[in-house]
Order: structure tokens, then sequence, then C-alpha cells
């Protein structure tokens, strides 16, 4: 069984005021340590959607084997870079694929227990979910989708509310996944960044 990846790297960060990508995370910066995370979980091939930023994020990556997008459409919003990413997959026709944000960083455990919950449930896409403070529950992430879904992603717009759109309809299996802080994270902002990088220790 064949996992890739698509990992979202081509915002404009403006509300964390210098590139997400190339943030501080665990001795490296935050994209490096994503890819490892997600090699070690079992994905094999990984393409990173590029946009703001793009040749900041490309000089760092200069030796990683990663294919390299970049979405000339990025400002127009997520769900294009999200086709970009699909387009750039769909002769791999992997079985599996794992959507991840960069400034939701996750760990290949995490990763690996996705996976796995989407080779054994019988859902289109898996995600995981967790409870805020007043025990709402919440879709986390990553999120991650069955091959056959990858043609419809190439085609998501904004319009068409990117991966929700893509996703309304078809089987989601949500799996709650207890003691993992990073099913929530999203680093938008130095206040998220900093309280998640304390919550990790790195």
């Amino acid at each position: 069984m064949t996992v890739a990846a698509i990992l979202l790297a081509a915002g404009a960060s403006s509300r964390m005021g210098s590139p997400k990508p190339l943030l501080p995370w665990a001795g490296t910066t935050l994209v490096e340590w994503e890819l490892a995370q997600l090699r070690a979980s079992g994905v094999g091939e990984i393409v990173v959607v590029l946009g703001a930023r793009a040749e900041a994020v490309r000089r760092v990556l200069l030796t990683d084997p990663a294919t390299l997008v970049f979405n000339a459409r990025w400002a127009q919003g997520r769900a294009t870079s999200l086709a970009a990413g699909a387009r750039a997959l769909l002769s791999l026709a992997p079985d599996l694929v794992v959507i991840e944000n960069v400034d939701q960083p996750a760990p290949a455990s995490l990763v690996a227990r996705l996976i796995e919950a989407t080779r054994s449930a019988g859902a289109d896409a898996v995600q995981p979910v967790y409870l805020d403070a007043d025990g709402a529950e919440h879709g986390g992430h990553p999120v991650v989708l069955r091959g056959a879904v990858l043609p419809a992603l190439a085609l998501a717009t904004e319009a068409s509310e990117g991966l929700r759109g893509v996703l309304a309809g078809r089987a989601v299996h949500r799996v709650r996944i207890g003691g993992e802080p990073a099913t929530a994270w999203d680093l938008d902002t130095p206040e998220a960044y900093e309280a998640a990088r304390t919550a990790f220790g790195g």
C-alpha cells in the first residue's frame, strides 16, 4: 500500500510575522521536522506546496527529496494549494494521502495511527477529533484520504469549500485520540506558536 502526503506551506504567514515553514522547531525548521515525521510514519512520496516566500523555503529544502510545487494562485486561498498538491500526485495514484498544513505539525506517532485507521476503516477519509475546554468536539488534523478522492481534490476551489466540499457526502471516519495535543495545534500567531513549542518541548 503506497502512502503519499501533501504538505501545505504556501500561506503568507501574515499573523505570524515571519515564514511559518522556517520557524525553529525541535532543533530544525518546522517544515524539515514535518517532512521527517511524515517519512517516519511510513509516508513515501511527499509534495510540498509553496507560495509566499517560496524561494526562502526552497533554499532550506535544496537537498530534500520531496517534490516542491509552486502554486502561483496561493493568495486565492488554501483550496488552490490543495488542488495543486493533488494534481502532482495523480500520476502516482497512491492508496492513501496525508493532508497536512505546515502550521499544524503532527508527530510521526499520530500520523501513523491515522494511516492505520484509514487502512482498516471502510471510509473515504479519517480525521482525528478533539475536545475543547467546554467539552465540545472539533475536527482536528492531519486528515488522511483514500487515493480515490485525489481526482476530486485536484478540482477543489474556494467556491466549493476546498477539502470540506470534497468530503461532503463522502464517508469520513472520525477518531478521538486521547493525550495528543497536536491534533488541535494551529500555529497562526506568535502566541500560539510559543504555546505549542512549550507543550512539545522544543
